[in-house]
């Protein structure tokens, strides 16, 4: 136990609070200050349209308040803002209006070198009231070099500093760096308080008055706490971790991926490995886009959660406005979910709901041959019937399978034509076999990702929504993998010039949503989907919700990932990354014989020679397929791929780099041969 140094005598109560930047803590440290010591609070230049005196009056009610002496409208330094408002801030006059309080608590703007006027700053103000300067700095990363210099800045100057105070959770090393590096004390820390408020504030002075105040310096760091164990971070998962899609029995040890930043992983080793895969398909801009991080970052501010049965926030309806006007045809609402499978759910859910409504007994639903629409029990039911549903197949519902029209590698060819033309024509007799028990046909437009990257015309889906809007019948389109750009258009279901246009009765979403930054899915509706849900019979509701359904994290990462495919550059990187994949797949498949080369917009996909259809094997000998052997020689080359079976594709964020892209080829041939040459 020792005292804290702001509780000792003989310890200034007139301070002068400045930092170590902005939003750092300032006001909350400057409320514990005037909580503890009783004093008054002045805030002498206040700019942007809200008042840290009311954050005081919240934190620290009673707190006698001084008004400023000028408040600019402008959230920005006080010399801008009072540009800005044709005003200069004269320093004398600052003087004059010092509140003549015994102890009062005097808050700077920004940091210390933060201008009031052309010529003076936030230390000469210090300096003229005669105060000692207390600097509040954060715990965490970054911390040192601010900190640091700002008390040298302080001294240089002539300023008299009381001390640091420090901001956050604990972080020792850094408290002793200041102390030792910076020769200046360390006056405390205010924690985390959860909730950040008046109690939360009581509770801590009392501790420190009690004596139950711990110095900063003498913590230990979260950091050395980690480094002790001597297991890798992949030898502890393998105790405590369950992967998805992963027999853990025969398994390799998961890379261990520290960061990311553009196409590339950052392993703990140092390696740097490209994504060419968008980490299952859904970081489409790439890896810490900055622009992402902001508004995640100031969304978590101010709302994290809420729920949204009863409750709506800006960040939902605002994505909502925004997507809605861009998606094809005519959609109007949008049911928010939690991933692609959800979003799924949601729309099978509603179309069948709707059909029961109208007296269906057992409505049907029919889907692709080969599907693959998540695997979620109900959406597992919409997929294709395989390994991966076996266990499950008595608890699926039944679904009607349509022949695929993805009879040909290269959409464009006859043979493809041909196979959408059968597939048409099994689906209008399946339509006609079952008018009035259908609620929707399912598929994933021009392309089925899981089952191989088949790619098949849009002539089939023309035809689908023609038929489907002739009879009355609800299509769902699931673009959970082709939305937001990986078609080369923003949607698969995009309208085209002198192409009908496709009018979905729902679109799935998810993936890159958000931009791969957090869960998110979202389902659209047209209109009268949504009507035939009202009514003053309440079991006529969709019942349907998750508990992080309109998350407002994942909505303003949705947001920001949707502004910014929006920008004119966005498109044309698609076109330039499709141009890229073709130029090096063509070369990788005539040097390696490969089948099937084929590329849809910045989807690019091809077949091992001699391949076998198949997942379960693991590769290793002339039977299986080699498609898991060139996922680990391609990561042995610093390159993520994952096959499907034995088709390899490469789908990397847009923002991949041209060498690196021809690094992703490189390996991939490497690899090939080097597989090629072991059987042989």
């Amino acid at each position: 136990m020792s005292v804290c140094p702001l509780l000792r005598d003989p310890f200034p109560r007139s301070v002068f609070v400045t930092g170590t930047g902005t939003d750092i803590g300032k006001t909350l440290c400057s409320a514990v200050l005037c909580a503890l010591w009783e004093a008054d609070y002045w805030k002498p230049v206040q700019t942007g349209e809200v008042s840290d005196a009311l954050e005081i009056l919240r934190l620290s009610p009673g707190t006698p308040i001084h008004l400023s002496t000028y408040q600019f409208a402008e959230p920005a330094s006080p010399h801008w803002s009072a540009q800005l408002e044709q005003e200069r801030i004269d320093l004398p006059f600052l003087v004059e209006n010092l509140p003549e309080g015994y102890f009062t608590v005097v808050e700077g703007a920004g940091g210390a070198l933060v201008p009031l006027n052309d010529q003076e700053d936030m230390i000469d103000l210090a300096q003229a009231l005669d105060l000692p300067m207390v600097v509040v700095a954060p715990t965490g990363l970054g911390t040192l070099h601010h900190a640091l210099a700002t008390v040298h800045a302080i001294r240089a100057r002539g300023a008299v500093i009381a001390g640091v105070l420090l901001n956050g959770p604990s972080h020792g090393e850094n408290a002793r760096q200041i102390r030792d590096r910076g020769r200046v004390d360390i006056l405390g820390r205010v924690p985390e308080l959860y909730p950040t408020d008046a109690q939360s504030i009581a509770e801590l002075i009392q501790q420190w008055k009690m004596g139950d105040w711990a110095d900063p310096c003498a913590e230990n760091t979260p950091i050395q706490a980690t480094k002790a164990t001597s297991k890798t971070l992949a030898e502890r998962d393998a105790q405590v971790v369950w992967h998805p899609f992963t027999q853990h029995q025969t398994a390799h040890l998961p890379l261990e991926i520290k960061s990311a930043h553009g196409a590339l992983l950052h392993s703990s080793d140092g390696a740097e490995i490209i994504d060419a895969v968008s980490s299952w398909w859904v970081t489409n801009h790439g890896h810490t886009h900055p622009k992402i991080i902001r508004a995640v970052s100031e969304q978590a501010k101010t709302l994290e959660q809420v729920i949204f049965a009863d409750c709506t926030h800006e960040p939902a309806v605002a994505l909502a406005e925004e997507l809605l006007p861009l998606l094809p045809g005519g959609m109007s609402r949008l049911f928010y979910s939690d991933d692609g499978s959800t979003a799924v759910e949601v729309a099978l859910k509603a179309c069948i709901q709707i059909a029961r409504q109208n007296g269906v007994p057992v409505p049907r639903v029919a889907a692709l041959e080969d599907a693959y629409h998540g695997d979620t029990l109900g959406a597992m039911s919409a997929g294709a019937r395989s390994v991966f549903s076996q266990p499950f197949d008595p608890y699926l519902f039944q679904v009607d399978r349509l022949p695929t029209p993805a009879g040909s590698w290269d959409p464009s060819s006859p043979e493809a034509q041909t196979a959408a033309k059968i597939a048409l024509d099994a689906l209008e007799n399946w339509v006609d076999a079952h008018t009035g028990e259908i609620a929707c046909v399912i598929v994933e437009p021009l392309i089925q990702g899981s089952a191989g990257m088949r790619m098949y015309p849009r002539t089939y889906l023309e035809g689908l929504d023609a038929l489907c809007r002739e009879r009355g019948v609800p299509w769902i389109a699931d673009e959970v993998f082709t939305g937001f750009g990986r078609t080369g258009r923003m949607f698969a279901c995009d309208d085209l010039p002198d192409r009908p246009s496709l009018h979905p009765s729902a679109i799935c979403l998810s993936k890159g949503l958000t931009g791969g930054f957090l869960p998110l899915g979202a389902t659209a509706f047209r209109e009268s989907i949504f009507q035939q849900f009202l009514s003053d019979d309440r079991s006529r509701t969709f019942f349907h919700g998750h508990s992080f359904t309109g998350s407002p994290l994942g909505c303003a990462a949705a947001l920001a990932s949707l502004r910014i495919l929006r920008e004119p550059w966005t498109p044309r990187r698609w076109k330039i990354l499709e141009g890229l994949q073709r130029r090096f797949l063509s070369d990788l498949a005539e040097r390696n014989a490969l089948r099937g080369a084929r590329v849809l917009g910045t989807i690019a996909a091809f077949e091992l020679p001699e391949a076998r259809d198949g997942y379960l094997a693991m590769g290793g000998d002339e039977l299986a397929p080699r498609g898991s052997d060139i996922a680990r020689a391609c990561r042995g080359r610093g390159v993520l791929v994952r096959p499907l079976g034995d088709t390899l594709y490469v789908v990397p964020p847009w923002n991949i780099r041209e060498v690196e892209l021809e690094r992703v080829y490189d390996a991939l041939g490497r690899s090939i041969q080097s597989a090629g040459s072991k059987r042989g």
